[in-house]
C-alpha cells in the first residue's frame, strides 16, 4: 500500500475530506519523511502510525481551529505539525524554527520539494531568533516542554489576539491555564490553546 493510500485511509477514519492536491502534497511529505528517516532520526513511527500522528492529527487540529495569517512553529524537527498545518491552511508566512543542522537541512529540502515558498526555515534556537520575528497570529509547539524561559520568549511575539497551540500527550500536565482544550479522536493527543493574557505559569 502506498503512503497516499495509507493517508486516504487515515483521513477517512477521521472523517476528513481534503482536496486531491492537498492529499498529494501531504503524501509527498510522508515519502520524504520515510526517505530522510533512513539517514537521520526524524521519527520512530512508521506506516499508519506515522501518517496518523505526524500528518492526520495536525490536519484535524487545523480543521478545528482554522488558523490563518502568520505561523511560528517552535522546535520544528521533522516538520510536524507545521507543514501539514500550512498545507491545509495556507498561512501568509510560516516560520519553522529548528536548531539542529541536519533537521534544518531536511526542512529546507522538504519545503522545496513540496513547493511551499511561504515557509521560512530558521536554523537556530527560538530564544535567539525571537527578537527578529514580528508578532505571530499563531504559535505552535509539539514535543517541547513549556518552561518559564520559553514562555517568556513566546510572549515577546504574542499579542492579545495570538493563539498559542501546544500539542502534547494526555500524561503531560500543563503549567499554564488554557482557554481551550481539545482531544484528538482515536489518540491520547491533547491540544491546549493559550492566549497571551493567560499565558503565565501557575
Amino acid at each position: 500500500m502506498s503512503l497516499l493510500e495509507v493517508l486516504e485511509s487515515e483521513l477517512r477514519k477521521f472523517e476528513i475530506d481534503l482536496p486531491p492536491e492537498q492529499k498529494r502534497t501531504l503524501a509527498r511529505y510522508c515519502d520524504e519523511l520515510v526517505h530522510w528517516n533512513r539517514k537521520i532520526n526524524l521519527t520512530g513511527l512508521t506506516g499508519p502510525d506515522m501518517v496518523r500522528r505526524l500528518v492526520v492529527e495536525p490536519v484535524w487540529i487545523a480543521l478545528q481551529l482554522k488558523p490563518h495569517g502568520v505561523l511560528v512553529d517552535i522546535g520544528s524537527g521533522n516538520g510536524s505539525p507545521a507543514i501539514p498545518l500550512h498545507v491545509v491552511c495556507n498561512f501568509q508566512t510560516a516560520h519553522l524554527i529548528e536548531a539542529r543542522a541536519r533537521k534544518a537541512a531536511f526542512l529546507r529540502h522538504v519545503i522545496a520539494a513540496l513547493k511551499l515558498p511561504e515557509v521560512v526555515i530558521h536554523r537556530t534556537r527560538f530564544e535567539t531568533v525571537v527578537s527578529e520575528l514580528k508578532p505571530a497570529d499563531w504559535i505552535s509547539l509539539q514535543g517541547v516542554a513549556l518552561d518559564r524561559p520559553l514562555i517568556d520568549s513566546i510572549k515577546q511575539i504574542a499579542s492579545v489576539t495570538t493563539n498559542i497551540v501546544w500539542i502534547t500527550s494526555a500524561a503531560v500536565e500543563t503549567p499554564v491555564n488554557p482557554v481551550l482544550r481539545l482531544r484528538v479522536p482515536f489518540t491520547e493527543t491533547e491540544v491546549y490553546i493559550f492566549r497571551e493574557t493567560n499565558f503565565v505559569v501557575t
